[in-house]
């Protein structure tokens, strides 16, 4: 993959120049009314001047004209409220050549989208992949902040003309008012911390921001606290910190799952730069030798390892990928860095040599396929050993920790031996990588599963490709001896093969720790399920791998399985794969339910 993402200096830049873009129905369109025009197609009136003449507005198109343009040819997906959510297929004449052409395209279908009075986006990212494809992607503001969770993705055929888009921009939500908030950031905190008293949070005080959210369909400017996931709701899996939202007026709103305090924004890069900043001046080198794992076999490993020239001193690093271990009840509790080190090139604990083996395969496989780090651009990662809560009591899991200070965070217990697993650390890995390529985190209900779904897959198929296994029963963690679910079989971990079937776990109306948000780990088998059958009834392992990873790019953050089902679909056009494979992701799909 080839991308380009517009930092924040861009997107300020692109604001000031064309002001920010205003999709379809501007400021100067005081209602929405609807006429047919002689053509099928629907105007709405008022007046458009950005990329139209002054005084003409781009017509809106309607299902109908779109699926006439496409000569029936097209997908569409709409929500419950009847507005797009996914398009596969062409909805605008002209060729986009850049992300101001894309906006110009969105206007021509902002009827369809919900993009009311006053909506407002700008591009992040641009990503081009080996097909000739071209992905921009956008994000919906409300007022002076960036709408959460609002994704929006046009997709280009070689051609340089619309293929498609995805969308979960949020509909009507108007103008944003001009609104001040009448608690400040520490107040917003206490009103979390009186409402939780039955539990012992840690407050992440330097992550409190001001953000746009929707609830039940109404826009709100709230400020998101953040604090960890408590101990007294259990172990946590995939996402281990809580964002709670509080209204400019003091009132709480809700609590959701998330992988990260921090904002995950492309573009971002002045912490990133700090923390590479750790690498600089050290000397790279391997570290050779035996390892002994759980059941007593003995492995030869070769591992990169650092040395600092100035005091002599080695440690359990690596200066090209820039991976670096340290302590993690340190991090936690002060954010600041033990790594560890040697006064020689050996001695270094054999628990965390395998685990770090293992993480370094994972990057180099996923390097392969075009994604550098968890972000794509290199980001650097942090592997924090003797995984801990902030008390240091051992968590008994594997986890994705986050962003942090620019680094991406993951935690290696020692109470489990998980770092021998390829598709744990894989599971893990994708985890960071979907947090970036999704541009949101809605972990709960279908998303969530489909998110836990996503890490099991592409960790799963890592192992395989890797060699690292000769599991065919999609086992996740069998190379430790305690195997956590199964995909191909995934009844024997109560687990269901279809919507509404036997251990299907309907959504939840308030998806909170008790009821794991909605089922995001039971119902994901749903998901992992069919991408074992694709390889069961044929499909090659590269060729799976790749249409995952493609059809990732074509969700966003509230897709569903639904979503899943014709991303796949289109994933395998764009790639050019056998039309067998199109009509066998529909038959296993339709099985399951969606």
């Amino acid at each position: 993959m080839s991308k380009v993402r517009f930092a924040v200096v861009f997107v300020c830049f692109f604001m000031m120049s064309c002001g920010i873009v205003r999709a379809g129905i501007l400021d100067k369109w005081e209602e929405r009314t609807r006429k047919e025009d002689t053509q099928g197609g629907s105007e709405l009136s008022g007046g458009v001047d950005d990329g139209y003449e002054k005084g003409q507005a781009p017509l809106q198109l309607t299902a109908d004209d779109i699926e006439r343009m496409n000569g029936g040819d097209v997908t569409m997906l709409f929500s419950e409220e009847g507005f797009l959510t996914f398009l596969r297929g062409k909805y605008f004449d002209e060729k986009v050549e850049n992300e101001e052409d894309g906006v110009r395209s969105i206007q021509g279908i902002a009827a369809l989208l919900g993009l009311s009075k006053g909506s407002e986006f700008f591009c992040v990212y641009k990503e081009a992949n080996r097909f000739g494809y071209t992905f921009y992607t956008y994000k919906q503001r409300y007022g002076d902040l960036t709408l959460q969770n609002a994704t929006l993705r046009i997709v280009v055929d070689p051609e340089g003309y619309t293929a498609g888009v995805v969308s979960s921009f949020q509909p009507n939500v108007g103008i944003a008012p001009k609104e001040e908030s009448s608690i400040t950031a520490l107040q917003a905190e206490d009103v979390v911390r009186r409402r939780y008293l039955q539990y012992d949070l840690k407050f992440y005080s330097d992550s409190v921001r001001q953000t746009s959210v929707t609830i039940d369909g109404v826009a709100y400017h709230a400020w998101a606290v953040f604090t960890d996931y408590p101990k007294e709701a259990g172990i946590p899996e995939g996402r281990n910190y809580l964002e709670h939202l509080v209204s400019y007026q003091g009132s709480y709103l809700a609590y959701m799952a998330v992988a990260s305090p921090e904002e995950l924004v492309l573009g971002d890069n002045v912490q990133e730069q700090l923390a590479l900043a750790w690498f600089e001046g050290l000397e790279g080198d391997t570290w050779t030798g035996e390892v002994t794992l759980h059941d007593g076999t003995v492995r030869e490993i070769t591992v990169p390892v650092v040395r600092d020239p100035d005091t002599g001193t080695w440690y359990l690093a690596d200066v090209e990928r820039h991976i670096l271990l340290s302590d993690c009840f340190t991090y936690l509790n002060s954010f600041e860095l033990l790594p560890i080190e040697s006064e020689v090139n050996g001695g270094w604990p054999e628990h965390y040599l395998i685990a770090y083996d293992t993480y370094v395969k994972v990057y180099d496989f996923y390097e392969r396929y075009g994604q550098r780090s968890i972000d794509g651009f290199g980001m650097p990662l942090l592997l924090l050993y003797d995984y801990c809560d902030r008390a240091g009591n051992p968590v008994d899991n594997a986890a994705f920790l986050g962003v942090s200070a620019g680094w991406g965070l993951f935690g290696l217990s020692a109470v489990n031996d998980y770092g021998e697993c390829v598709d744990v650390i894989g599971h893990e890995f994708t985890h960071g990588v979907t947090g970036y390529t999704l541009a949101g985190d809605v972990y709960e209900n279908e998303p969530g599963a489909v998110d836990e779904a996503l890490s099991d897959i592409m960790g799963n198929l890592c192992e395989i490709m890797l060699g690292e296994t000769e599991d065919e029963e999609w086992l996740l963690a069998e190379n430790c001896g305690d195997p956590v679910r199964s995909m191909s079989f995934p009844w024997l971990g109560r687990q269901p093969v279809t919507v509404g079937g036997d251990f299907y776990q309907e959504p939840a109306e308030e998806p909170s720790m008790e009821n794991d948000f909605g089922g995001v780990h039971t119902n994901s088998s749903l998901i992992g399920h069919l991408a074992w059958k694709m390889v069961s009834m044929g499909m090659g392992l590269e060729e799976a791998f790749g249409l995952w990873k493609e059809a990732a790019n074509l969700l966003t953050p509230v897709s569903g399985f639904k979503e899943v089902h014709h991303a796949l679909i289109f994933a395998a056009e764009i790639r050019q794969m056998d039309v067998r494979y199109m009509g066998m992701i529909d038959m296993i799909c339709e099985e399951a339910g969606f």
